[in-house]
């Protein structure tokens, strides 16, 4: 390490701000924060007319940035080759300790630039689903060359030791992390034409077939008429097509028009604005982000959550102190959604316990400094155990 101070290089195969992007760049600048000389790998790839999100975020973030990688996201040989080549020269140049992999592309390029060098770099990868990934021969070289694993379940962690024998003290269990949020300030009730007598659910999701849209308005419309009180908020966007099929026509069909607000995809301050409108939350199927980033927010925002039982869900939103949970999690079902929600939002005092319950376990459990102190602390050991601590 030069001069004592720990080298990271951070790698994302994407250029899209798609789920991982941002938790894998706040991951990267909370370690600069600690101390640590991070540098982001910038995905050189993008799609004709594309939207290079990542280098806006990175840019937004003040991280410095590496580039001359393509970084594509699915496997395509001749690009591989090319960046093998150019990490290859990267590593010797810049004599990074540490490789940090945020998506299977990355992590394959990482393992076979590391092959040969005079000095490797080690090699730590982030996984962001529940579950371990599947034992493809991509998927096996890279983890025979991986040092550490941090992954978001216990069950992932398990995985990742059977499937793929990574001595089970180098995985660590890293649970997603959320920025600590003022619930108090400015909110978009009356923008949205609701005032303090109306009970708001939100949800959040990208519009497509995927994301279980049908059982959205068919818990909205027996939700709405229990609580006629009740309406629904829904942040996200889709295409033409899939906004018309899965979300115009249904409400139509429905009659949930004076119900539902669209007011689209949020980010920034107007997400949090928007966030601090709701009463509940409602959350039926991970997109990208295995880690279910919104269910994070949402939380750390002090709401209660209602979702299905898929993926980290139940495990991100079970009771681990005596207390209230800070949410409820149901079968796949309309009836079971509808009463979970009918139920808190009929009902003030358990609605503040469990959005208070949520806010807490955001706060603690899913502190960002946290994470980035134990991945700082996971780095180290595995420079000592290679011998590469000064």
């Amino acid at each position: 390490m030069s001069g004592g101070t720990m080298r990271v290089l951070h790698l994302f195969a994407n250029y899209k701000w798609t789920g991982p992007a941002d938790p894998a760049i706040r991951a990267a600048a909370r370690l600069r924060a600690l101390g640590l000389d991070v540098t982001f790998a910038q995905a050189g790839y993008v799609h004709r007319g594309g939207e290079h999100r990542v280098a806006e975020e990175l840019w937004r973030w003040r991280l410095p940035v590496v580039t001359g990688l393509e970084l594509r996201k699915h496997f395509h040989v001749p690009s591989l080759l090319r960046d093998i080549a150019a990490l290859r020269t990267i590593l010797r140049r810049d004599r990074f300790d540490v490789v940090h992999c945020h998506q299977a592309a990355d992590h394959l390029l990482a393992a076979l630039a590391c092959r040969r060098l005079p000095q490797p770099p080690v090699v730590v990868r982030t996984l962001y689903d529940p579950e371990p990934p599947s034992r493809g021969w991509r998927e096996r070289y890279a983890f025979r060359r991986t040092h550490g694993v941090l992954a978001p379940t216990r069950a992932a962690c398990d995985g990742v030791v059977r499937a793929f024998a990574v001595p089970a003290d180098r995985v660590l269990w890293q649970e997603p992390v959320t920025e600590r949020r003022a619930v108090d300030g400015a909110d978009q009730r009356a923008q949205w034409g609701f005032d303090a007598a109306h009970r708001l659910v939100g949800i959040t999701a990208r519009i497509q077939p995927h994301r279980r849209f049908d059982l959205l308005w068919a818990t909205a419309r027996a939700v709405v008429d229990a609580v006629p009180a009740a309406r629904f908020v829904l942040l996200g966007r889709g295409n033409e097509t899939d906004t018309r099929a899965l979300v115009d026509e249904p409400i139509r069909r429905l009659g949930l028009g004076a119900h539902v607000a669209l007011p689209g995809y949020q980010k920034g301050a107007a997400y949090d604005a928007a966030l601090r409108s709701l009463d509940a939350f409602l959350f039926l199927v991970p997109g990208s982000d295995g880690t279910c980033r919104a269910v994070c927010d949402a939380m750390a925002h002090g709401l209660p959550v209602v979702a299905t039982r898929r993926g980290i869900l139940p495990e991100l939103l079970g009771a681990r102190r005596a207390g209230e949970a800070p949410g409820v999690v149901c079968d796949e079902d309309p009836a079971a959604l509808a009463a979970a929600l009918v139920a808190l939002l009929q009902d003030d005092g358990r609605r503040r316990r469990m959005g208070a319950a949520a806010r807490e376990r955001a706060n603690r459990d899913l502190d960002p400094v946290r994470a980035a102190e134990r991945t700082r602390d996971l780095y180290a050991a595995l420079l000592a155990a290679r011998g590469g601590a000064t």
